[in-house]
Parts: structure tokens; C-alpha cells; sequence
């Protein structure tokens, strides 16, 4: 039938917002002389969060004209950056690696000539599956939940061939680690999401 299909996809994706600098107060008990702070004082440490950066497979599947399911793999990459007025060889990096399933559900809202307009909600579950701190390898690997709601466009090149690009809005809950990281600062995080369709019919 004409909407009994299956279609797979690759995308890539990133945050809207611009890198994250943030600060959190410490309180230092330090040799005054040494550090060039009085004891006790509250310093402010720097943390710095980049931009998220995904990549994927998808694969959805074509209920009806208008409903499809949703689902795929996913690698996410959260870089961040901390440093430290108190002691300047305080300076160090920390890189997640993070692979996921989402599941969630397409509407079509309507479509001309080539053009297909949709909108998209659904779930994604994460897992760190590698976590450095400064070259060394950190023992937490949180699982991520997510939760987005997205609106597309597509155009077809061909029956079978199309490109879109994707905005959405997602919301990350925290994940129970002491893990900094961009979802922490930015539970709610808009992203771009690009890529190439292959429609197959069932």
C-alpha cells in the first residue's frame, strides 16, 4: 500500500544555545600566602559546557497516511571544560560518550508537491558507555532519561530519496550523579537535528 512503509535514516544534530559558562562557590582553607586568598573566602570555579553533539540511525514505520513509530540508535557527545582562580594548574577537561534508543510517534500535518511537514514526540533512554576526567576514566556512567517534542520538514527528491531538517525542544531530567555536565545547566535544551531519508515500501 502507499503508506504501509518502512523509512531508515542518518542525522546529525546539535544544541542552539551558545557553550555554557557557569560558576559554582567553594570554600577554601588554604595557606594565604601561597594561594594569594584569605582562608575561609568563597571562590567561584568555572565550568564550562559545550554544545551537545549527536549522531544517529533511525527507523520509522508507517501506520497510517498521517501516524508512523518512531525508533533507532543514537551517539551523544558532552564535552566540558572546569577550571580554577585558586590554583592555576587547576585546569581540566571532561568528555561522555552516550548511546540511546529513542521511541516516540510522527504526525503528518501536510504535504505539497515535495514538501512534508510533520510534528514528532517521544522518549529517549541513554547510557554513558565511556566517561573521562583530565585522561583518566571515570568510574560513573549514568543512565539519561529525555523526553522531546519536535516539528519537521522533509522534501523528497525522488519517491524514495528525501533530506529534513528538525527543530526540537528536549528535556533532560537529572540523571542522580554528581556528574556535571550541559543537560544539568540546561535541562531544557533546543537542538537541530539534519539528515537524509530512504523510504521503503513495505
Amino acid at each position: 500500500t502507499q503508506f504501509h512503509k518502512w523509512s531508515l535514516g542518518v542525522n546529525a544534530s546539535g544544541g542552539l544555545l551558545a557553550a555554557n559558562i557557569s560558576q559554582r562557590t567553594d570554600h577554601y582553607y588554604g595557606n594565604s600566602k601561597e594561594t594569594g586568598y584569605t582562608a575561609g573566602n568563597e571562590v567561584k570555579d568555572v565550568s564550562e559546557h559545550h554544545l551537545p553533539i549527536r549522531f544517529g540511525l533511525s527507523v520509522s514505520y508507517q501506520l497510517t497516511p498521517f501516524l508512523a513509530l518512531n525508533s533507532g540508535i543514537s551517539y551523544t557527545y558532552l564535552y566540558s571544560e572546569f577550571s580554577s582562580p585558586l590554583d592555576k594548574n587547576i585546569n581540566f577537561d571532561q568528555k561522555l560518550h552516550y548511546l540511546g534508543i529513542p521511541l516516540g510517534v510522527t504526525w503528518q500535518l501536510w504535504s505539497a508537491n515535495r514538501f512534508h511537514f510533520y510534528v514528532s514526540g517521544g522518549m529517549m533512554l541513554e547510557k554513558c558507555i565511556s566517561a573521562e576526567r583530565d585522561g583518566s576514566s571515570i568510574s560513573k556512567k549514568p543512565w539519561q532519561w529525555s523526553a522531546e517534542a519536535a516539528a519537521g520538514a522533509e522534501y523528497t527528491f525522488t519517491r524514495r530519496f528525501g533530506v529534513y531538517l528538525e527543530p526540537s525542544l528536549g528535556y533532560y531530567f537529572n540523571d542522580g550523579s554528581s556528574l556535571e555536565h550541559y543537560y544539568k545547566e540546561h535541562p531544557w535544551t533546543p537542538s537541530l537535528e539534519f539528515g537524509i531519508r530512504l523510504h521503503l515500501n513495505k
